[in-house]
């Protein structure tokens, strides 16, 4: 994140803010929030990923459930991560020519997503970035970032391979080219070197990265490659699925570590058989929630959080498993993909 030396002091909201301020609560207060009858309903475009990505069907289901509860007029523009970089540039450019009266976006390519939220910023259009962005938003001109900071979850991630016993751990990248999942890896190798470990990035094809089997096997090659890795870390539930099916059949499994991102029905099971030793969960929920709603009440009041709003790292082990298996099983949508 840019250091606040030489500008305004600005508060950074933790998790805690994030976790404190339930779908129930909000939703209490969405009733009472005051609106006349003559008022026009704010529109917001949200440009984020596909519904085909385990990650994004959380962030959506808040998006959505936020809307209902504001009525927001709400248009959700999902990019094509198969054509990463042209459908971010498309996707932006369709969101900006609504006129919507705000913008929530995933900044995944930076290099493509910054001159349109500038651009958009320039219209007159405020924009909230969500979920990736985290080193720029505030550069581009936007009012905010809610989400989680890649390298700290890359932290943390590398203290648990290595609790796990983990002494060479190799990190996933399944979109290349998105700087928020290098922002991960790139925490997980500096963590791995102050612990003595050593680490290695893989960065899987883009024509491969959606198919589990291929996922699979890039992994499962990379392994007969390189013998000593003995931990690895995934940055989507379903690779850390691959990934899993790499090691057992390698016949690995109990001497390779796993850890991922994302909260699936799987993962969750995994967790439980021991093939997997952790996950990292984001809450997309809140990426989707806290962002309909914080540009909700910027285009209306002009008001939001001042700088961050963390939704993550939480980590799951087999130490809360059961109690987040339990809540997943009534609300999948909110939790994760099944």
């Amino acid at each position: 994140m840019t250091g606040l030396m030489g500008r305004p002091i600005r508060r950074v909201f933790s998790r805690r803010f994030a976790l404190a301020l339930t779908t129930t609560v909000a939703a209490l207060f969405f009733a009472a929030a005051p609106a006349g009858a003559e008022d026009k309903p704010i529109s917001i475009a949200f440009v984020s990923g596909p519904l085909n990505d385990s990650f994004f069907p959380p962030l959506y289901q808040g998006a959505q459930d936020a809307a209902k509860a504001l009525g927001v007029k709400l248009n959700y523009i999902p990019i094509d991560e198969a054509d990463i970089e042209a459908s971010s540039a498309r996707t932006m450019q369709a969101a900006i020519a609504q006129k919507p009266d705000a913008i929530v976006v995933g900044d995944f390519i930076t290099g493509v997503v910054d001159p349109l939220i500038k651009q958009a910023v320039a219209a007159g259009i405020p924009v909230y970035v969500n979920q990736s962005g985290q080193d720029q938003w505030e550069a581009d001109g936007a009012f905010g970032f809610v989400g989680q900071q890649g390298p700290q979850v890359g932290v943390i991630a590398a203290q648990h391979l290595a609790t796990a016993g983990a002494k060479n751990i190799l990190c996933v990248i399944n979109v290349p080219g998105n700087p928020y999942l290098q922002a991960i890896c790139n925490g997980l190798a500096g963590k791995a070197k102050e612990l003595g470990i050593v680490s290695a990035n893989l960065e899987l094809p883009t024509a491969d990265s959606t198919d589990q089997g291929k996922v699979s096997r890039d992994i499962g090659a990379y392994l007969q490659s390189h013998k000593d890795v003995t931990g690895i870390f995934t940055e989507n539930a379903a690779v850390g699925t691959a990934a899993t099916a790499a090691v057992e059949a390698a016949q690995l499994t109990g001497k390779i570590a796993v850890g991922t991102m994302e909260v699936s029905k799987v993962a969750l099971q995994q967790i439980k058989d021991g093939k997997l030793v952790f996950l990292i969960n984001e809450q997309p929920y809140l990426d989707g929630f806290y962002g309909v709603l914080f540009a909700y009440h910027y285009a209306k009041y002009g008001l939001a959080p001042v700088g961050v709003v963390s939704t993550g790292p939480s980590v799951v082990d087999k130490v809360n498993v059961e109690k987040i298996s339990s809540v997943f099983e009534k609300y999948s949508n909110v939790i994760g993909s099944k």
